[in-house]
């Protein structure tokens, strides 16, 4: 991998930080109606409705705001489900595929209107997302999942041949494509940090670095300890998707956080890196360890993304595979520079669906599998309804949310995984 000689282990889109004002030294109070814990798109959603309902919300985070996962995915606002129809079908029946379908595609319009809401400058726009076929036979499936979308969904899709594809993406990796024109980009430490100025200005109390320890349930509300002290709360969100530990034990239980990465290239020649994606799509593969890319919001670089090849490697090293990736779909960039290079943690349930509800008394929404810009803040729309007691009109709320077998927040089962879904990747 040839390193820019500006390469930094830190997100493109946190260099330089959107979001400048500090939080840490705001006093954390003494009680509140609500406590939400994580500052993310659910979480900050969830807090911005709350407010302008007049609830009096605290937002804490034990890192900085604005700094997580939500500044450090790909900013790809995407319709649809991280699993595939058919296996949904056939676990949920059509009435119930239908209606989350249906919600993936008001999860875009949410994050529009929310953009749109606090004048949020973030490059939201309908670029369109192009799921390409890894292999002839995905290609086949892409074809039946456009005609389903179309009799069943009314929703219109675009099926792509390979002798097309290089109106789309200038590779020769890939067999076909799926184009669903709906789909968005954003850039999400501006999207994020738009949000969290939006509760500031309507004076959600927001505290960073504060990291909730222990919660204890009280004859009415809770008691929180944090390592900036003790509150009180009458209702806690947890919204911590790939970042649940200890303190949440049930769900944890339901939750694997796993790593993804990224790279971004050095600021590419116009003729380089406009005809690697000529309309701009947000683009991911259909293998099981998928690619996801696209060019930055000012087309000057390729931002490449996958699954995170080993903890045990250094960020350099870990970056070399990433370029390795990024070199077959795009064998033409072997000299081109590669600046950043970082991580991010995901949230994955045992079906691939988010789950939203309340257990033991807490409000919870995660488990976005990769689809966190969108549904995230579709349900942390939600979860402010559920607080307020109204029925929120969401078929995610009901869905079966299983533990993992013997799974306590070890992931013992990774390598196994790993290894079946690299070889399964790897068969014709």
């Amino acid at each position: 991998m040839l390193r820019s000689k500006n390469f930094k282990e830190i997100p493109y889109w946190l260099d330089p930080p959107p979001l400048t004002k500090s939080f840490s030294t705001n006093s954390l109070p003494a009680r509140t109606d609500v406590l939400v814990i994580g500052s993310g798109y659910t979480g900050t959603a969830a807090a911005i409705r709350l407010k302008q309902a007049g609830v009096d919300v605290t937002l804490i985070d034990m890192a900085k705001l604005g700094t997580a996962a939500s500044a450090r995915n790909g900013g790809m606002t995407l319709t649809g489900l991280s699993e595939g129809l058919t296996k949904i079908e056939n676990k949920l029946g059509k009435e119930k595929v239908k209606q989350l379908f249906a919600e993936s595609l008001e999860s875009v319009n949410t994050v529009e209107r929310l953009v749109a809401e606090g004048s949020i400058d973030c490059d939201f726009q309908r670029y369109g997302h192009l799921e390409t076929a890894f292999k002839p036979a995905h290609f086949e499936d892409l074809k039946r999942d456009q005609e389903r979308l179309h009799n069943q969904f009314n929703h219109e899709t675009h099926i792509i041949p390979a002798s097309e594809l290089k109106t789309e993406i200038d590779s020769s990796l890939y067999h076909g494509a799926l184009l669903d024109p709906i789909s968005a980009g954003v850039h999400p430490a501006k999207y994020i940090a738009g949000l969290v100025s939006m509760a500031d200005d309507l004076g959600v109390k927001l505290c960073e670095e504060v990291t909730a320890e222990d919660i204890e349930h009280r004859t009415t509300g809770f008691s929180v300890r944090t390592n900036r002290g003790t509150m009180s709360a009458d209702e806690i969100i947890v919204a911590t998707n790939g970042y649940t530990g200890p303190l949440t034990p049930w769900l944890r239980k339901r939750l694997v956080s796993t790593e993804s990465l990224m790279i971004a290239t050095e600021e590419l020649p116009a003729e380089v890196a406009q005809p690697l994606i000529p309309r701009g799509r947000m683009i991911y593969d259909t293998k099981r360890f998928l690619f996801y890319f696209r060019l930055s919001p000012d087309g000057k670089r390729l931002l490449f993304g996958g699954r995170l090849k080993s903890p045990r490697k250094t960020p350099q090293q870990n970056a070399e595979y990433m370029f390795r990736d990024m070199l077959s779909v795009y064998p033409r960039l072997h000299d081109v520079g590669i600046e950043y290079a970082w991580s991010g943690k995901l949230g994955f349930t045992m079906d691939r669906s988010p789950h939203i509800g309340k257990h033991n008394g807490l409000y919870y929404s995660l488990g976005y599998c990769g689809h966190g810009v969108a549904l995230a803040t579709y349900l942390g729309e939600k979860l402010a309804e559920m607080v307020q007691r109204k029925n929120p009109a969401t078929a995610f709320v009901d869905l079966p949310f299983k533990a993992i077998p013997f799974y306590r927040g070890n992931p013992w089962f990774r390598p196994f995984v790993y290894a079946y879904f690299s070889t399964m990747d790897r068969l014709a």
